[in-house]
């Protein structure tokens, strides 16, 4: 299974078995109280909900869950719950690896760092990582990083077996390697050689995250491990632990590799919502959530008109839509929507058919959830 376990079909059973097939590392919530969440008198009425999906025909809300093969689902107004979903064997106790919403927790960890003091963001790369000076990264900008505009030799063809982003994979633990194969992500990223022009336009990749993590450890001194436990995972009034996997030299794989129950998943977006604060104490700067919310330089698609134009910046997605919402998304359908207008979230776990890391439809869907649960009649919690 270990061989197999992100290859469809067989992700359906990896996807939430992950602790069992590679090695992790535990990202601790820390000893302190659990943030509580209150359930809506009148839940969504998901049983009524017409659902936008293409060419101007709607799904209910049923469908949408059967034809996304969702694991789990959760939709929060404020500090309310008002419609939760598990289906099959998976409970609020299931603990599921959320793939590239990984880069949006390392976006909003850098924002703590660049808080204090230690990191430049128009610095170089190498300064802090004099290992990638002479390779694909090293010219870039700490910014560049973050927004996907660092332009590495890396193809992230997820269906092409011979692309960079599964070589990754394999450096990563995460595949059988070849013979021939760098072993661990870092020695992986050092080696990459060749590179546009940094900063010229926009190009997602998994390893400018990866990048970016070394960066975030070489300024701060610390592990990422400890780093995102420290500032974030402890911070969010978890219920469990997280973990994230590893290489055998213990590189944690930051640009996918988290995992996590869906309320804490809940738990870090009504952070973000909050602008970072809990409790009236700042957990990640509210300045750097707002910078991330106004988007980024370049649009997402090679076409400007395409349906799902928008920008990314700090390791988000902004769409272009009228409330401003912003979003995490990973490969099989892991998503996490903010809609700051209507105060909603929508955390959403999946196994989907075929690698994807965003669809059109999802986002339309996932926009109209929020804009129906914004007209649920909320209660407040009790103090």
């Amino acid at each position: 299974m270990n061989r197999d376990w992100v290859t469809p079909p067989y992700h359906r059973h990896g996807l939430h078995h992950v602790e069992q097939l590679v090695p992790c590392a535990l990202l601790s919530r820390g000893d302190g109280p659990t943030r509580e969440f209150g359930f809506a008198d009148e839940p969504l009425e998901w049983s009524t909900l017409a659902l936008p999906w293409v060419d101007g025909a709607e799904i209910s809300g049923e469908e949408f869950l059967a034809r996304t093969r969702t694991d789990a689902l959760l939709v929060m107004r404020g500090e309310q719950i008002v419609f939760e979903r598990y289906v099959d064997e998976f409970t609020p106790a299931t603990r599921h690896i959320v793939m590239s919403i990984s880069k949006s927790f390392c976006g909003m960890l850098a924002g703590c760092l660049v808080e204090e003091g230690l990191i430049d963001l128009a610095s170089p790369t190498s300064r802090y990582v004099p290992e990638l000076a002479g390779g694909s990264f090293g010219g870039a900008a700490v910014q560049q990083l973050l927004d996907m505009t660092a332009a590495p030799h890396y193809d992230m063809t997820y269906l092409n077996p011979d692309a960079e982003v599964h070589a990754g994979d394999r450096a990563a633990g995460w595949r059988p390697r070849r013979p021939g194969d760098v072993a661990g992500t870092r020695p992986f990223l050092a080696g990459l050689r060749g590179a546009g022009t940094h900063g010229a336009g926009f190009q997602y990749c998994s390893g400018t995250t990866d990048v970016l993590a070394w960066v975030l450890e070489r300024a701060a001194g610390l592990d990422y491990r400890e780093l995102m436990t420290r500032y974030i995972w402890s911070r969010i009034g978890a219920e469990a632990d997280a973990f994230i996997t590893v290489d055998e030299f213990g590189t944690p794989y930051a640009c996918a590799g988290m995992g996590m129950r869906l309320r804490d998943l809940a738990r870090f977006g009504r952070l973000v919502l909050d602008r970072g604060y809990r409790d009236g104490q700042a957990v990640i700067p509210a300045s750097w959530i707002d910078r991330t919310r106004s988007g980024g330089q370049f649009n997402t698609d090679e076409e400007p008109d395409a349906a799902r134009h928008g920008t990314y910046k700090n390791q988000w997605w902004v769409p272009v839509d009228d409330h401003g919402s912003f979003y995490g998304v990973g490969i099989f359908g892991q998503y996490l929507w903010l809609d700051p207008v209507t105060d909603v979230l929508v955390a959403k776990f999946s196994a989907e058919d075929a690698p994807v890391a965003d669809d059109s439809r999802e986002i339309q869907a996932l926009s109209a959830i929020a804009r129906a649960a914004a007209h649920q009649a909320i209660v407040p919690l009790e103090t």
